[in-house]
Formats: structure tokens, sequence, C-alpha cells
């Protein structure tokens, strides 16, 4: 069960966005891979002109889970014709490249184990791991392909 999304409760934040054209709440909704929402918004999260790194997204829980995978989806390159990602698709223009794949123990934010993630080229990249109970999630992104961050979801599983 994927506790972030907001149909089971998840709430979604960001350090910042780049307009309402590109919500939050975009990367709680399940879809992977579409570009657009059916009210003609995009379904990514993307970060602010000139927003410094690190930023952030976070996705609040409808309260304590156990979880033991955190997935985050970036941006595809042919953003206008995208697949279903795989663990297995790459990218080489507009993903997250080194980020923290991070849960809140109660006090403060812990990186995941295995969720130090630099190089990435992964559209799909999935951090997985001894169960843990958290209230929320996030991933702190240190840099990206260009400069901006693009998530199309963030994901908290139990198995």
């Amino acid at each position: 069960m994927n506790f972030a999304l907001a149909a089971n409760g998840g709430v979604a934040t960001a350090s910042s966005q780049l307009n309402a054209n590109f919500p939050v709440e975009a990367a709680i909704n399940g879809d992977r891979h579409h570009l657009f929402l059916s009210d003609g918004r995009y379904n990514i999260w993307h970060s602010a002109v000139g927003a410094p790194k690190p930023d952030w997204l976070q996705v609040d829980l409808a309260g304590p889970r156990l979880i033991d995978e955190i997935g985050v989806i970036t941006q595809q390159d042919d953003f206008n014709n995208t697949v279903e990602p795989t663990e297995a698709l790459t990218f080489t223009q507009y993903g997250v490249r080194n980020f923290e794949v991070q849960y809140w123990d109660g006090a403060s934010w812990v990186t995941a184990p295995g969720g130090q993630v630099t190089n990435n080229d992964r559209v799909w990249k999935r951090v997985t791991f001894a169960p843990v109970m958290t209230s929320k999630v996030r991933v702190l992104v240190h840099a990206t392909a260009d400069g901006f961050t693009r998530i199309w979801e963030l994901e908290a599983w139990a198995q």
C-alpha cells in the first residue's frame, strides 16, 4: 500500500513551487507518467525559478505508518511522450541527480538506509529498507540535471 497517496490521506508540501500550474499535490496522485491533470495543469511538482538547493518535497501521512520503501519518480526526457516508468528507464536532461530519501523519526529527519543517492540517472529510484514507523517522508534534493527539481511522484510503501 502506498501511504503517500492523497487517496490514502497523504498531504504534500514543498520548499517552493514554480506556479499553480505545477501543483505539489500532483506528486501524490498515483500517476507516474501522464503530463497533464484532467483540469489542464501539469501532473508534476516543479520547483520555483531560482529556488536554492537543497529543496524538498514532503508528504505527511495520515498518521504513523510502518513503511519499508520510498520511491521517487522524476521527469522523463521525452515528457511529451512518456511511458510507464521502470527502474531501468534513464534520463539525461531533467531528472533529480543527488538527493536524500528521508523519513521522520518523531524528532528529526533520518536518511533511509540506501537513501543517499548520488549521480542518479534513473527516472524511478526505489529505496527499500527494514520497516520503520513514521508519519512523514520527504526527498531532499541537492542537485538536478538542469537546476530545477521535477518530481512526478513521491511514494511511501508497506509490503
